[in-house]
């Protein structure tokens, strides 16, 4: 009988010395290292993390373990090419247009947006077609037999460019549609070398600042509701293999975007003077930042609507059948620690 007990008290000594030290291993396992993200980075660019290191000296990338590969010095890329450089393996994250997103996934492509990026609203539209001040055009029926500058084809601006002749019974083959790089359009339109020019918010503030330039409609006119209008994401590979490298990422980009929202209301001067400090320093055109807007923390979580109404537009068009594409197959917020259902 004492043998007994002594023979179970070792086997329990055993047992927990065994079970202590898988404990402490299991403790001391490192996460999952971070690997570096490639990402496309113009020279028109600026990201949120960028500005906060200029302001504030913190390294948001740093603290949250992100490693970026940028493929920089760039002139200004469309969404289309972004997108497409992701669906070549050539970048992991890819940003872009909802629309462009679902045109590529309803293609078959094997991506997924993770988080959004802007947003159009009613009092802040994302994107201008804009005129001269002395112009004749006056509305969208007066686009017909004009020259209209959008940043690339199958973009954002040049959907939405057709989806305003629709809705006033012309067709794209009533206008002239020319593809110019976001950062000369406004001098294209102020040369009299196109009719009209699509230019996104910062360009139309920084073109209406300069004079001589305003706006027929905007894409709020279009959708008639608060629309999250750009996403980022990335393969689907990429995320199943490296779920963790994404929060921190989505993380990173979700921090910054409200400590610049932070230093915006402080001082909006000064953090337009730093965007403009990066762009100056990556080469590109400084001049739109002087009227960098800087984003609410209200930022744009990503919702079905946002992406229905776009598989409704293909559908419409003959694009998609109905119930092919659903909005879970062409995003996720569940990388994003904001994120509250």
């Amino acid at each position: 009988m004492n043998n007994n007990k002594k023979f179970f008290s070792i086997a329990i000594v055993v047992v927990l010395i065994v079970g202590f030290g898988l404990f402490l291993t299991r403790e001391e396992k490192p996460k999952e290292e971070a690997v570096a993200i490639r990402m496309l980075d113009s020279s028109s660019t600026v990201n949120s993390w960028e500005i906060v290191k200029k302001l504030t000296g913190r390294d948001i990338l740093e603290e949250e373990g992100v490693k970026l590969e940028l493929i920089s010095n760039l002139p200004s890329l469309g969404g289309s090419q972004n997108i497409q450089a992701l669906l070549a393996n050539n970048i992991d994250r890819g940003s872009g247009a909802t629309l462009i997103w679902v045109n590529a996934i309803a293609a078959g492509g094997k991506i997924r947006a993770v988080v959004g990026s802007a947003r159009t609203t009613k009092e802040r539209p994302w994107g201008y077609w804009s005129v001269l001040e002395d112009s004749n055009i006056s509305s969208v029926e007066d686009f017909k037999d004009k020259k209209i500058a959008v940043g690339g084809l199958g973009t954002y601006m040049d959907t939405y460019t057709i989806g305003f002749l629709k809705e006033k019974g012309l067709s794209k083959s009533q206008v002239q549609i020319v593809v110019v790089p976001s950062d000369q359009q406004e001098q294209m339109l102020r040369s009299k070398q196109v009719d009209i020019a699509v230019l996104s918010e910062r360009y139309f503030v920084a073109a209406k600042k300069r004079g001589g330039i305003k706006a027929i409609v905007s894409d709020y006119d279009l959708l008639k509701k608060e629309t999250v209008i750009t996403f980022q994401g990335f393969r689907e590979d990429f995320i199943t293999k490296h779920p963790d490298t994404i929060r921190r990422y989505v993380t990173a980009f979700e921090k910054s975007e409200r400590l610049v929202w932070e230093e915006f209301q402080k001082d909006p001067e000064r953090v337009r003077k730093a965007a403009s400090e990066i762009i100056k320093e990556k080469e590109g055109n400084p001049g739109a930042q002087i009227y960098y807007p800087g984003w609410s923390p209200s930022s744009p979580f990503i919702k079905d609507e946002d992406v229905q109404i776009y598989i409704d537009w293909f559908v419409d068009d003959g694009i998609l059948k109905p119930r092919q594409l659903k909005p879970s197959d062409v995003y996720t917020n569940e990388f994003n620690s904001y994120y509250k259902k």
